[in-house]
């Protein structure tokens, strides 16, 4: 990535941000993981954490180790280079139910866009996103980028209580709620897998990076899968 701009900012005593100047694309989702893979490679010992977010890296160092002047010299020398795949990324097929029992933002959404339900069904389910970043949640993923003809703005009265499993779309990107939340998203559908299990070793099974395919299952098919509790999403 190395015609992409890049601004170093100090967050606060024992982090830097990196800022990414270019285009949020599925690219730069990918080079953003090769860059925290590289960093975590060549500065193994004083880095305590990397967040990676939508168009930036998080670096939080070990301040008794390494200077904040030091760590940006250092972070400076590691060239990120295009074509370097040191992390592997995967594919997950996610299945949803879009019925309308719980789907219950899809028809006044519908609506508003002047589609039918169908549409934005089949609009939603059509593209693979890139997982973007994780947060507000634990296990909580920004899938991007939807189609521009399903695109809104969040709800004005956010929801008191979106259950478990919830798929939402708001502005450009849709997400998963990895358990019972408020929130703001429009729910188009629901999914029976479990996106946060913290008795897992990895307890959110994707990253930034990864990619989601939506597979719809229907409401018969929900309910069984939801009582098989050991069901697991499918990489590709």
């Amino acid at each position: 990535m190395e015609d992409n701009l890049k601004t170093y900012f100090v967050y606060n005593e024992s982090s830097i941000l990196i800022l990414y100047d270019c285009p949020i694309n599925s690219k730069l989702i990918s080079d953003l993981s090769n860059a925290k893979k590289r960093i975590e490679i060549n500065l193994n010992d004083c880095i305590v954490e990397i967040v990676q977010s939508i168009n930036s890296l998080l670096v939080i160092f070990d301040l008794g180790k390494i200077s904040t002047d030091d760590i940006i010299t250092e972070l400076k020398k590691i060239e990120i280079k295009e074509n370097d795949q040191l992390e592997s990324h995967k594919t997950w097929q996610i299945p949803i139910c879009y019925d309308l029992k719980y789907a219950v933002d899809l028809e006044n959404l519908a609506k508003e866009k002047k589609l039918s339900p169908l549409d934005i069904i089949n609009i939603h389910k059509s593209k693979v996103y890139d997982v973007l970043s994780m947060g507000f949640l634990p296990g909580f993923m920004y899938l991007g980028f939807t189609n521009e003809n399903i695109y809104c703005e969040r709800k004005e009265n956010p929801s008191l209580n979106i259950k478990k499993g919830s798929i939402g779309i708001a502005l450009n990107q849709t997400c998963i709620y990895p358990q019972d939340s408020p929130g703001g998203w429009h729910i188009i559908g629901v999914s029976p897998l479990d996106f946060f299990n913290l008795k897992s070793k990895n307890p959110c099974f994707a990253k930034p990076g990864d990619k989601i395919q939506f597979i719809e299952i229907s409401s018969r098919q929900y309910q069984k899968m939801k009582k098989e509790k050991s069901i697991k999403p499918i990489s590709k």
